[in-house]
């Protein structure tokens, strides 16, 4: 079972998600999302828009109400049919969660029929919830990194792994785990070097669909970051639209030569497709606007590197450049939000890029919106945050980022970043007690995380005055 984007999915099936995300009534939305997952189980964007909605029915409905959810699941059903039938599972398993997403045992049963399904990365989506639900539960974790392995992802996995380990050095069954997983990760950073290669080399393979171009396209899809490659992917695109046209295909051309930094032919190829679609794609708006922006990029490099003769003002070029740039993103973020006002995700990019233009007013009017998204809802606070810590309200900054610590797990990627702002806005104010418990916390967490043992040796020795804090770190 593949993974499809709005971008792969067949043009009916797009129509269908568009118009589901347009429903007024939350409940109709959220059936006719889980309608369409059932039709196409590796559609990501259905599949991420349907959980953020069932995360939110979950903060509304009573703790009675999810628990009498849970007991009207057919369990044994879905038990007998993971193995036989893991498609049929799911389906099912989509069904009752749409009743309550907190569901440990529908969702473990999720991740065992889509492994069996060959569909390991929503098995990895379903353990990440679980996880949610159970934080504490190391289980999960190593469940989640197994399947990222699976997917392709094994530095992901990895990641996670490390963490883990860093809080559990006692633990044999996870060190072992991670020790292994260092070990993966190897391993599948050279095959991602050579078998991709060989397969275009041969023109074969289990995968490679009997010919060259299909290897090719293969290739592509696991996302190429080398010009080499990409060149090399671009001349069989070029050899297959010229069989016959496919919107399919010039995607993909548009991919490669935004990778080989050919924006004036990407932006020429997506033009071709966006003409070529009758409904307004946010998807390629957003192609459209790296490729614009890519091009715009390059000239300012290249000023910077060697400024052209005929140029009489480098310095007054590149800031008109970056100015274009800058409108530019501004004026796509608005036309996807004119077109898609409800999508929350929208709505969050326009606030991040409200907030790097130093917009902050109008970044929090966006992140206020956007934090109602379960999906959204961290990001938007550390959003808001930044926000106020730049106008210097540090008493609404300290407010989000406590807000992010109660929201997230204790193993969550963003709490370290969320505790050492909140230490550094702490230091800042002079309150240096708190900056030093939430320093010692991320000790305990990750002891190599950026300067957190000077801080506390800084802190601990009563030298915290006379030392400047530090600047806020992307």
């Amino acid at each position: 079972m593949q993974k499809k984007t709005v971008e792969s999915v067949t043009p009916e099936l797009r129509e269908i998600y568009h118009k589901a995300l347009k429903l007024a009534n939350e409940s109709e939305r959220m059936e006719a999302l889980k309608n369409l997952l059932q039709q196409e189980p590796g559609f990501i964007e259905a599949r991420a828009k349907l959980r953020d909605l069932e995360r939110k029915k979950v903060m509304r409905d009573s703790g009675l109400a999810r628990f009498f959810a849970r007991l009207s699941n057919p369990t044994g059903k879905i038990k007998g049919l993971v193995k036989k039938n893991p498609v049929q599972a799911m389906n099912l398993c989509e069904d009752a969660l749409l009743k309550t997403l907190d569901n440990v045992p529908i969702l473990l049963l999720l991740s065992e029929a889509a492994d069996n399904a060959g569909a390991p990365f929503i098995s990895a989506e379903a353990m990440e919830r679980a996880s949610e639900v159970r934080p504490f539960d190391h289980s999960f974790v190593l469940k989640i990194a197994t399947y990222l392995q699976k997917s392709g992802r094994s530095a992901e996995a990895l990641k996670r792994l490390h963490v883990l380990a860093t809080n559990n050095p006692n633990d044999k069954e996870i060190q072992n785990v991670y020790r292994q997983a260092i070990n993966f990760d190897a391993k599948q950073r050279d095959q991602a070097k050579n078998v991709g290669m060989a397969q275009i080399e041969e023109g074969g393979g289990s995968n490679a669909m009997g010919s060259r171009a299909a290897a090719i396209l293969q290739l592509l899809e696991n996302t190429i970051h080398d010009a080499a490659q990409a060149k090399l992917v671009a001349n069989e695109l070029l050899k297959l639209l010229a069989t016959g046209d496919s919107m399919d295909v010039r995607r993909k051309l548009a991919s490669a030569y935004v990778i080989m930094g050919d924006f004036d032919k990407a932006v020429a190829e997506l033009n071709k497709v966006i003409a070529a679609t009758a409904a307004y794609d946010p998807m390629l708006d957003k192609r459209l606007e790296e490729a614009e922006v890519g091009k715009i990029d390059k000239e300012i490099a290249q000023i910077k590197r060697r400024p052209p003769k005929e140029l009489a003002d480098p310095a007054g070029r590149i800031a008109e450049l970056t100015e274009m740039r800058k409108q530019l993103q501004l004026d796509h973020a608005l036309s996807r939000i004119e077109h898609y006002p409800n999508d929350v995700g929208l709505i969050y990019d326009l606030g991040k890029l409200r907030l790097e233009r130093g917009e902050y007013e109008l970044a929090i009017e966006q992140f206020m919106i956007s934090r109602q998204s379960a999906r959204n809802e961290v990001i938007s606070h550390i959003g808001l945050a930044e926000c106020y810590e730049k106008q210097e309200n540090y008493p609404a900054a300290i407010e989000e980022l406590e807000t992010v610590l109660s929201i997230i797990p204790r193993l969550d990627k963003d709490r370290l970043t969320t505790a050492y702002s909140l230490a550094r806005i702490m230091e800042k104010i002079g309150d240096f007690a708190k900056a030093l418990a939430y320093y010692k916390e991320l000790y305990e967490l990750e002891p190599r995380f950026r300067d957190v043992k000077a801080k506390i040796d800084m802190l601990e020795s009563g030298n915290a005055e006379a030392t400047p804090p530090e600047a806020p770190q992307q």
